[in-house]
């Protein structure tokens, strides 16, 4: 197998029919989100955070959701595509509220797909406690595998540290783990090359390299989006060092990321609810 400086050299053609090759062998999946909870105890707030953008527009999204409203949502997704549901919420913590897993137990006993949990970093216990509910794997985000760049646009809140920990603690409890980082903010090479290292140290079942997009009335919003070009690159790269051992998931399809999808190898997919989908908000 070729090193992460050898696939970073590659010939872009032969780098992209490799990534599609392998992506191919792949059942295809796609994710919906199912939000638990559009409140975040992060402080300060991150500054590129697009929950914080909704939360300007859509006031009815900040706040914990009720069991009927998780589960019509749930049920809107599922009629719509979705094979795999993640059931986010912003960060309450480093121990979850206890109806986190009455929602969780709830979703599975109603619909009986794969449901992930992402609450950010939490301990063993928590963990523990939601595989116990039912749920099937965690998601957790490395961010940006670059401290500097990670507190940048993460000044409070749980670490880098915390997150890998976490991501460690999912595998001891059982859980398939997902995880990953934002492609942007100058993000170097030689730091891209550690976080890949890291996810596969990791095992990490589901990888996403996501480009980071800028969100109106953030502090980060006049920040350049990612290149479609180079994420679409980085993420055929991913495919190639991860192998078959982990799933690629795309988490922008539509814009011009969408028009670099097909040559990132990548076998899974968000279906996102649309926008005046009121189960959903």
């Amino acid at each position: 197998m070729e090193t992460l400086p050898q696939l970073f050299s590659l010939n872009e053609a032969l780098l992209f029919e490799r990534a599609k090759t392998i992506g191919q062998k792949w059942e295809k999946s796609y994710w919906s989100p199912v939000v638990l909870n559009g409140g975040c105890k992060t402080e300060p707030k991150c500054r590129h955070c697009k929950w914080e953008s909704f939360k300007n527009s859509r006031t009815s999204f900040d706040g914990k959701r009720t069991l009927s409203q998780v589960l019509k949502c749930a049920e809107t997704m599922l009629n719509a595509g979705a094979t795999h549901l993640l059931a986010p919420s912003g960060w309450m913590g480093y121990e979850i509220p206890d109806y986190f897993c009455t929602y969780i137990q709830a979703i599975k006993d109603h619909f009986r797909v794969p449901v992930y949990g992402l609450f950010g970093s939490i301990r063993l216990s928590s963990l523990l406690k939601l595989k116990d509910a039912g749920m099937d794997g965690y998601q957790c985000g490395l961010e940006s595998p670059d401290e500097a760049i990670y507190r940048n646009f993460r000044p409070g809140g749980d670490s880098l540290g915390d997150r890998i920990n976490t991501l460690v603690n999912a595998k001891k409890a059982g859980l398939k783990i997902w995880s990953g980082f934002l492609l942007g903010f100058g993000i170097s090479d030689k730091a891209i090359m550690r976080g890949l290292k890291l996810l596969k140290e990791l095992s990490a079942d589901w990888v996403a390299i996501q480009p980071f997009v800028p969100f109106p009335d953030t502090e980060l919003q006049r920040e350049d989006p990612a290149n479609p070009y180079r994420w679409a690159r980085i993420m055929a790269i991913t495919r190639l060092y991860m192998g078959d051992e982990s799933h690629l998931v795309a988490t922008e399809n539509s814009g011009a990321y969408a028009n670099f999808m097909d040559l990132t190898g990548a076998n899974s997919f968000f279906i996102f609810p649309p926008e005046n989908n009121s189960a959903c908000r």
